[in-house]
Parts: structure tokens; C-alpha cells; sequence
């Protein structure tokens, strides 16, 4: 009696438009899988960080506090003469270093999201997309965090209660997803190479400038153009807007700003899917 020969099944993979069509259905199906994966990376990573910290979560609102003491100190002093928007200019300050808290930690979660798990990704078999969604969730929990400083601000400087305040939540969320887009867009190079993540942590410090944290949006000139091209700028002025109950405010841009961000971003993490065979196999060699 003849054995039937073995059948070998080859995994080809998948080319063209064919191999985006394929990360999309990966990244519908797979979701709930990848999401619990992503809150069980979340919750390691968080008690790994904190296990032997003091203060804890005290060190997520330390920046944007020393952010706005540095600059309302500077501005006391008449070391530098910044106008206040109409509204006291620590709240000022506080309110775009929140936004701007919420974007930083963002695009930096993105950036960093694959280097941690380069030993095993080649190793174990799992949806690597739930690293970016821990880094989402890290994020948020930051910016949260960060936007309790907001409350007592208004309560010192005695700012007027608006209804629009229960907007900012908005504008904090679309500054994470400004914040994701551009780290999602630079993940896949940022993944092979390390100084990528460094030289965009310097080209930040000068973005800092171009948004509108500490001071206002210039009348005219070359600083106004440069800072309205920023897609941040009109997440911070309506949300601070919002937050203030100030005319200021950007609301068509803003939402422009944060739908194209959010097509974007949508876009990058489905490249990253269809790359992430490659990613893996450069990171191997």
C-alpha cells in the first residue's frame, strides 16, 4: 500500500493591495485580543515603573508643574514679557502644558512602543499591535492625570465656571491623537533605528515654542504662519478656550486638525501591520 505523500502548505505572503486588505481584516479580528493583551502589558509595565518610586504618580504631574513655574517665574521677573490671553497667566500656562503634556507623551508612547519587546517579537506568536494600544493607554492615563492640575487653577484664580468646560476632555484626547499620528507615521523607521526617538525629542524642545503653551498666538508675522501649520495650535487654543470660557479659539481647524490626525493615524498603524513581517526579520539579523 502507497502512502500518501505529505502535503506541505506554504505560507506565501501577501503582496500589493492584497497585503493591506489582509492587515485590516488582522486588525478588525484580532481587536479584542490585542486589547486585553495591551491592558495586561499596561498593568506590567505601569507596576514596573512605580515599584520602587517614592512618589509615584506624584512624578507624572512634576514636569507640567515645573513647566508653568518656570515660566510664570520668567514672566514675574520681567525676565520675559508674555501676554496672558485675557485670563491669568498661570492658568495660561497650566492649560497648555497639560494639552501640550498630553501630545509630548503621545508621540513619545508610539516611538517607543516596539523597542522593549525586540527579544521576543521574533520568538512569540501575538498581535504586535497591542504594544502600540498599551502605549495609547499609558498616554492617556498620563494626560489624565497631568489635567487634574487644571481643577485647582481655576479654584485659585477664581475663573468663571463654563459649560464648555466639559469640552476640554475633548481637546485632551485630540491632542493624543495629534500626538499618535506623527509617532505611529515615524514607528516603523523608529523601530530599526534608535537615534530616530532621540532626534525627536530635540525637534520637540522647538515645536514647544511654535504651539501656543506659554504665550499667545502672535497678531502676524512669520511666528503666526509657522504656528498656525502646527496641527497642534488649534487643539490648545480651543481647548483652552473651552476650559476658560474665553473667545479663543480655533474650532474649524480644530477639527480638521483632529480628523485628518485621526486618518492619519488609522493609516500608520494598518502600514505598520503590513511592515511589521519585515520589521521583524531586520531585527533579527
Amino acid at each position: 500500500m502507497v502512502k500518501p505523500a505529505l502535503e506541505v502548505r506554504v505560507n506565501k505572503p501577501h503582496a500589493g493591495l492584497e497585503s493591506f486588505a489582509f492587515a485590516v481584516r488582522s486588525l478588525r479580528d484580532g481587536f479584542p485580543h490585542a486589547a486585553h493583551l495591551a491592558w495586561r502589558f499596561f498593568l506590567r509595565d505601569t507596576q514596573a515603573d512605580f515599584r520602587q518610586s517614592l512618589l509615584g504618580y506624584v512624578w507624572l504631574l512634576a514636569p507640567p508643574l515645573a513647566t508653568t513655574f518656570v515660566w510664570v517665574f520668567l514672566n514675574r521677573a520681567n525676565l520675559v514679557r508674555v501676554g496672558n490671553g485675557g485670563i491669568p497667566y498661570p492658568v495660561f500656562v497650566i492649560t497648555g502644558t497639560v494639552l501640550w503634556t498630553a501630545f509630548n507623551g503621545s508621540i513619545m508612547a508610539m516611538l517607543s512602543s516596539i523597542g522593549p519587546a525586540r527579544g521576543f517579537m521574533a520568538k512569540v506568536q501575538f498581535p504586535h499591535e497591542s504594544l502600540i494600544y498599551s502605549g495609547i493607554i499609558k498616554a492617556a492615563l498620563d494626560a489624565a492625570v497631568a489635567s487634574v492640575l487644571t481643577l485647582p487653577a481655576l479654584v485659585i484664580y477664581h475663573i468663571p465656571w463654563h459649560t464648555t468646560a466639559f469640552l476640554f476632555p475633548v481637546a485632551l484626547v485630540a491632542s493624543l491623537i495629534v500626538g499618535a499620528s506623527l509617532g505611529l507615521f515615524l514607528l516603523p523607521i523608529a523601530t530599526l533605528y534608535s537615534d530616530v526617538a532621540r532626534g525627536i525629542q530635540l525637534i520637540l524642545r522647538f515645536g514647544f515654542f511654535l504651539t501656543p503653551i506659554a504665550f499667545p498666538l502672535p497678531a502676524a508675522g512669520i511666528a503666526r504662519k509657522l504656528m498656525t501649520l502646527n496641527p497642534l495650535t488649534p487643539v490648545v487654543l480651543t481647548g483652552r478656550g473651552w476650559l476658560t470660557g474665553t473667545s479663543e479659539g480655533m474650532p474649524v481647524a480644530f477639527i480638521g486638525a483632529t480628523v485628518g490626525c485621526a486618518v492619519l493615524a488609522a493609516m500608520s498603524l494598518i502600514f505598520f501591520k503590513v511592515v511589521t513581517p519585515h520589521l521583524i526579520e531586520r531585527l533579527g539579523e
